[in-house]
């Protein structure tokens, strides 16, 4: 199987995830961090209650117990979440940790005798519809299927499991304890519609988020969203020490090209400069069109000197690239730039733009085309 069929079936299985939805996802692992350890504490309740009154049943001390994993695991989970570490592997970990902490419930039950409880409990049915649906909120349709997907594997192979070990189905299929075989179907067919619904949910709203951020013409992002993801790259580079820096890109002479050919060619210009920019940052690298011919790149873990090798190294790029225009000319592209760094220039975002405009403006004093890291 040749390299490219290989990166097409895994576009197919596991598409890239867009990077101005990490954030978003970000912040919805943290709400169900927090909901997990909520949801725990009132599973832990009952269990108390049911130990207390009966002793000598297990459904108490198996939901205290594993309420205590949740809460165990669920922790470390939320820490990372509120450092933004762990990204789609976070999200995937938890997937797997909510949906088969339902699926250990039901297995400790059918061990200590109460397949009945196991396959017919309201409640583990409840919690892995929620697990499916509240997966919704990592803005990644992959999670809400994978969810779905081991929910349903799960549920099934619990039941396959209890038939071959408490005989619980007879050999028409009819449930000796309860409902039947067809119940158990009904309700893996549920499941399999939540997973659905959810997905469609995630799918819509990527969609109204991209078009919340991005700018529709280059497809970067927009002023408001690179404000914001600034603040919160700043506030964990204050948490770490490692530095980051901000820099403003202008390119030189655009209005000279909406003048001599047209402004469908200066927006031709601005789609080819962002597509260079785009292509020659890091994933975690933020590029935003603030506005006209300006731009600005937030480069977190990076320093003055790094940042200043990076944009020259794209100042090279682009004076080698020459953009061919609807009319049959051609225009060379170059760009001057300003960067500053946290926080030897600033500690907040404004403070940071402002030093790298000023930089960018002694750049254009200085003939254009030039990176200019000190001033």
């Amino acid at each position: 199987m040749s390299v490219r069929v290989t990166r097409r079936i895994r576009r197919i299985l596991w598409p890239e995830q867009e990077p101005e939805l990490a954030d978003a996802g970000r912040a919805g692992e943290i709400v169900i961090a927090r909901g997990r350890l909520f949801v725990a504490t009132l599973l832990a309740l009952p269990g108390i209650i049911t130990w207390l009154r009966s002793p000598g049943q297990l459904q108490g001390p198996i939901g205290i117990a594993l309420a205590l994993v949740a809460t165990v695991v669920g922790f470390p989970i939320l820490r990372r979440a509120h450092r933004g570490e762990g990204g789609t592997w976070l999200g995937l970990s938890s997937v797997i940790l909510d949906v088969s902490l339902v699926t250990m419930y039901q297995l400790l039950l059918m061990l200590s005798g109460d397949a009945e409880s196991a396959l017919h409990s309201r409640i583990t049915f409840t919690l892995y519809t929620l697990a499916i649906t509240v997966s919704a909120l990592r803005y990644d349709g992959r999670l809400v299927r994978i969810a779905g997907v081991i929910a349903v594997s799960e549920y099934l192979g619990l039941i396959a499991w209890a038939n071959a070990t408490h005989h619980v189905f007879d050999a028409d299929g009819h449930r000796i304890l309860g409902s039947g075989l067809r119940s158990q179907m009904e309700y893996s067919i549920i499941l399999l519609t939540a997973t659905a619904l959810a997905a469609v949910i995630v799918d819509r709203a990527q969609v109204l988020r991209l078009s919340g951020i991005r700018d529709p013409l280059t497809r970067l992002a927009n002023r408001g969203y690179f404000h914001e993801r600034a603040h919160q790259e700043l506030t964990r580079t204050a948490r770490t020490g490692r530095p980051s820096a901000i820099a403003m890109l202008d390119i030189d002479h655009f209005k000279l090209v909406n003048d001599a050919h047209g402004h469908a060619a200066g927006d031709l210009v601005l789609r080819k400069f962002a597509s260079v920019l785009r292509g020659t940052m890091r994933a975690s690298d933020l590029v935003a069109r603030l506005g006209g011919e300006e731009f600005a790149v937030l480069l977190p873990e990076t320093s003055l000197e790094n940042a200043r090798i990076k944009l020259e190294s794209i100042r090279a790029t682009l004076r080698d690239t020459h953009v061919s225009l609807p009319s049959g000319a051609t225009v060379q592209v170059t760009f001057s730039a300003g960067i500053a760094a946290w926080p030897d220039d600033g500690t907040g975002v404004l403070k940071l733009l402002q030093v790298a405009d000023d930089r960018l403006l002694a750049g254009k004093r200085a003939g254009r085309n030039v990176v200019v890291a000190a001033g």
